[in-house]
C-alpha cells in the first residue's frame, strides 16, 4: 500500500515534466503527504499535460451518500478492473501523481518501524493514478501491486511507479487494457530504503528532518 509520501514542490514538477506555468496553483514541497488532503496530479487536458489539485481518496462519480467513501487512497491493480469503485477510472480517467518517495512500515518485534523508500538516483517519479470528478470535485487514488525488489524487505505491497517513457501511454485515452499496461511497465529495481524517525507517524509533522536516516541507538 501507500499511506504517506513525499511530494516535490510545484516548481520542481513543472521543470521535471516541462509544464507550462500559470496553473494558478502554488504547492510547496511536502514531506508527509497524508490521505484526504489536496495533492498535485498530472493529467491530460485537451491533449496537453497539465497540473491539477485533487483530494487523495477517490470519490466515484456515482457516489450518493453524505459520508465520503473510506479506504479509497489505494486501488489494488489485481482487482481494479473488476471493482465498481475503480472500474470506470481505470478505463477512462487515469492520471499520474509526482513523488520523491513514500513511507512504509516494517513489522518488527518492538513495533512498526517506518522506512523511506525512494529511487537510488534520487530523481522524482510518478505513481500510476486513477481520478474521478464528483460534484465538481476532483479526487484520486494510487494503484498498488505486489512488492518486488528491495521493497519486499519492508512490505508486501508497493505503489505502481511508471517510468517517464510510459507516462504518455498511461494517459492515452485510447489505451485498451490499463491493467496489463501497468503490470508491464511498472518499475521496481531502482528503489532503495532506510529507516526514519517515528515522527512521520504523526500526520501533523512536516519538514526535511523526516527524511533523515535513523541513527542507531
Amino acid at each position: 500500500m501507500c499511506g504517506r509520501y513525499v511530494s516535490p514542490e510545484q516548481a520542481s514538477i513543472e521543470r521535471a515534466w516541462q509544464l507550462r506555468r500559470g496553473s494558478g496553483l502554488d504547492f510547496p514541497r511536502r514531506y508527509n503527504v497524508q490521505p484526504t488532503t489536496e495533492v498535485l496530479l498530472l493529467m491530460l487536458d485537451a491533449g496537453e499535460l497539465c497540473l491539477a489539485a485533487a483530494r487523495w481518496g477517490l470519490i466515484p462519480h456515482w457516489w450518493k451518500q453524505d459520508q465520503l467513501p473510506a479506504f479509497t487512497i489505494n486501488a489494488r491493480l489485481e482487482e481494479a478492473a473488476g471493482k465498481p469503485m475503480w472500474r470506470d477510472p481505470l478505463r477512462r480517467t487515469r492520471c499520474l501523481l509526482p513523488a520523491e518517495g513514500w513511507y512504509e512500515w516494517q513489522d518488527l518485534p518492538g513495533g512498526k518501524q517506518p522506512h523511506h523508500i525512494r529511487r537510488k538516483d534520487g530523481r522524482p517519479f510518478c505513481f500510476a493514478g486513477l481520478m474521478s470528478v464528483w460534484q465538481d470535485r476532483l479526487s484520486c487514488a494510487i494503484l498498488t501491486k505486489a512488492a518486488q525488489g528491495p521493497v519486499t524487505e519492508i512490505h508486501d505491497r508497493m505503489p505502481v511507479v511508471l517510468p517517464d517513457e510510459a507516462h504518455a501511454g498511461w494517459l492515452d485515452a485510447g489505451l485498451k487494457d490499463a491493467s496489463a499496461y501497468a503490470r508491464d511497465h511498472a518499475l521496481f529495481e531502482p528503489f532503495t530504503h532506510y529507516a526514519v524517525s517515528k515522527r512521520v507517524n504523526n500526520a501533523r509533522n512536516e519538514g526535511p528532518e523526516l527524511l533523515e536516516p535513523l541513527t542507531p541507538p
